[in-house]
């Protein structure tokens, strides 16, 4: 309530400007502004299943021309955004901005319907992506380490966080939403029930429809979006 209050209702949406200024013909305007969502959607997919962290406003890009989402900077991945000085609870950016930009259903209709078939397509080639990924299981340049102190653990050590890491990623191709929180513990959510934030709920396989909805909700969640840094800045 008090991030609404005095966060975003201080700094209201104008990403949708940016999109009307930059594109005053309607069709470009249009064709750019359903780049954005449809790119940002196949991201978020992405970004979700393989555990990209670190997405503050600066690793996001637009392509000025086209209006697509273009991401940088890969390495905080496999979930190591759960390890920061203030842990990123949330799946991909979906801020107001970018629900402003969206248009006026905002992540229902496109992005929706966009993030689950990206959704799909993943999960239909499960085990080509799995095949993929297992080379990094002895990549020497990929640390999988959460902590300063495991990254000077033994190799068998480093390969056993490996392999939690591609277990996870199967487990999200599976439809299970095992993104938790590391403070869940000693946090209260107040916009789930209980039941929801559950020792069963991060190993519940769920349909491609109720998996996109429940990130979604994870990532415009108020109570997860102010418990990050404030350098992501949330309310942009």
């Amino acid at each position: 309530k008090k991030f609404n209050e005095c966060v975003l209702q201080q700094y209201l949406p104008v990403m949708y400007w940016w999109f009307i200024q930059n594109f005053s013909n309607p069709h470009a305007w249009f064709e750019a502004r359903t780049n954005f969502t449809l790119s940002a959607a196949v991201w978020s997919a992405v970004g979700h299943v393989i555990g990209l962290g670190d997405r503050h406003s600066e690793n996001i890009l637009i392509d000025t021309r086209s209006g697509e989402c273009v991401h940088v900077d890969f390495d905080c991945i496999f979930d190591k955004g759960l390890y920061l000085p203030k842990p990123e609870v949330i799946p991909f950016r979906l801020t107001p901005n970018m629900l402003d930009s969206f248009g006026p259903c905002g992540a229902d209709g496109l992005y929706t319907g966009a993030l689950t078939e990206s959704m799909k397509t993943l999960r239909k080639n499960r085990d080509i992506l799995l095949s993929v990924l297992e080379p990094f299981l002895k990549d020497p340049v990929i640390n999988f380490s959460s902590s300063k102190s495991q990254q000077k653990s033994s190799e068998d050590k480093d390969i056993k966080s490996a392999k939690r890491s591609i277990g996870i990623i199967d487990g999200r191709l599976k439809g299970v939403y095992n993104l938790r929180n590391p403070n869940y513990k000693k946090i209260k959510r107040e916009d789930v029930e209980p039941s929801e934030e559950g020792d069963i709920s991060h190993i519940t396989q769920l349909s491609v429809e109720g998996q996109v909805q429940k990130m979604i909700m994870e990532a415009t969640s108020h109570e997860n979006l102010v418990q990050v840094y404030v350098g992501w800045m949330p309310w942009i």
